[in-house]
């Protein structure tokens, strides 16, 4: 575990491969280092060169005087292997190799990929990749990576067997709202590899909620038995990709994954306590909803809102996915009408459909009620389309009802395009989303997670 540590938290990084040349992947790694703000001490090595970007180059990682924490690798693939040797040769602590061109390409870049994994396992020198895009640990300004990544330091933590995909969904994250802690595009997994990183960050206080782009598990007994660690402390989503068996065949080409039966991953995830998603855009809302709510203690759900059609399709979702939305009795009804001010014709029996009244305080009072039921374990309030954005005070009276209830409620808006990401950006506290598939999506997983921490504090001793 302690041996991670520098890769997530060097005092000093070298970029093997550094160079002025825009068009080389060792320049803009380097240069998204330095834009991070990172501030330990960085070390280009280019023999060819005096200084890369003003910071003096070094022939070779051997000819730094200090011991380095890191080394981001960033050349081509036939000179990788010298380059390890000389990085244990100087005891670096911690290896990225971003280069391709090792076990996803065939015999000869597998024999290559096995003798450097060979290297840094008898050095017991954790290494991520190769084939990959690089590292970030957002609250350290650590950005090894040569894409442009960027995130205010926050609760979730991403690891990704794709590269590509990994940075294309955390931009996508950003945009809607969250922010990451630990980004790995872990790569071909030479040496170090998903469920290292899962107990690295089990074990991490920084990482509330932890994301992950499965295409292959390498040791599946150790990930089940390091999953139901952790996923007793804070939850795991996942996507597992390679479902099908062109999909299997695409992963073995993409990053020399050994694929295995889809089902057996599933029921794996499930007995471990693992939530596993099929859709891209549900990996980020459930994240985005275990990084800012409590689980659900049970799976029963009011839904609170103007439009009558979005109740009805938000209740069919839910109970798609086994959650109920039990109707109020009359006694209760009567005292939200009373208590809510709502207007005559207002729907109550849950969902609430207030019918086009877009008056905050009644919808404030109805969410206030309804969490304070003992037969309702989470709420979703689905805002009116005016005023947008909406009053400061709806959005600050529903953070409030949500502290003091304890149980998770969501805002649904739905009204124009631009309307959730203008409510996240008023609320670190609610997640938002924009349809009721995406809410009802949402609201199982809370359950799910909710009911395996349940079982699991019911079975221990």
């Amino acid at each position: 575990m302690e041996s991670l540590q520098p890769l997530f938290h060097p005092a000093s990084v070298a970029v093997v491969g550094a160079s002025d040349d825009a068009a080389k992947h060792g320049h803009r790694l380097l240069k998204n280092l330095v834009a991070g703000g990172y501030e330990g001490r960085i070390y280009p090595v280019n023999p060819n060169a005096q200084t890369v970007l003003g910071f003096k180059s070094y022939a070779s990682l051997s000819a730094i005087a200090e011991r380095v924490d890191l080394a981001v690798i960033v050349i081509p693939a036939s000179m990788v292997l010298d380059s390890v040797r000389d990085a244990i040769d100087a005891r670096v602590r911690a290896l990225v190799v971003i280069t391709a061109g090792f076990g996803e390409t065939g015999e000869s870049g597998r024999q290559l990929q096995a003798e450097i994994a060979g290297l840094c396992t008898q050095a017991r020198t954790p290494m991520v990749g190769p084939n990959c895009m690089g590292i970030c640990n957002f609250p350290a300004k650590l950005t090894a990576v040569f894409n442009d990544l960027k995130s205010a330091p926050g609760a979730v933590s991403f690891v990704s067997q794709s590269g590509t995909y990994g940075v294309t969904t955390l931009n996508f994250g950003v945009k809607m709202g969250i922010d990451f802690n630990t980004f790995v595009s872990s790569g071909n997994e030479a040496v170090t590899q998903f469920t290292d990183f899962l107990e690295y960050l089990g074990e991490d206080p920084n990482s509330h909620v932890i994301m992950g782009y499965i295409e292959s598990l390498r040791d599946g007994e150790r990930f089940a038995r390091v999953a139901r660690e952790v996923t007793r402390r804070k939850p795991v989503v996942v996507m597992k990709f390679g479902r099908t068996r062109k999909g299997s065949i695409a992963a073995a080409s993409h990053t020399g994954a050994l694929t295995g039966t889809h089902a057996v991953y599933s029921s794996v995830f499930r007995q471990c306590g693992v939530i596993e998603v099929t859709r891209t855009h549900d990996l980020l809302n459930v994240a985005l909803a275990l990084s800012l709510q409590p689980p659900m203690r049970s799976n029963r759900v009011a839904i609170i809102g103007a439009s009558g059609g979005f109740a009805v399709a938000a209740t069919d979702y839910l109970e798609e996915h086994g959650i109920e939305v039990p109707t109020f009795s009359d006694e209760l009804q009567q005292q939200i009408r009373r208590e809510a001010d709502t207007r005559a014709y207002a729907s109550l029996q849950n969902p609430i459909d207030l019918a086009a009244d877009f008056r905050s305080a009644p919808l404030l009072k109805c969410v206030e009620i309804a969490l304070k039921q003992d037969c309702i374990d989470g709420a979703i309030a689905a805002l009116p389309a005016s005023p947008f954005p909406p009053l400061e005070e709806t959005i600050r009276g529903l953070e409030r009802m949500q502290t003091e209830s304890g149980k998770p409620l969501v805002i649904c808006y739905y009204a124009r395009p631009e309307g959730v990401e203008a409510i996240q950006a008023m609320t670190r506290v609610l997640p938002a989303y924009r349809t009721p598939e995406e809410v009802g999506e949402v609201m199982a997983r809370l359950h799910q997670y909710g009911a395996y921490l349940g079982r699991t504090r019911a079975s221990q001793p």
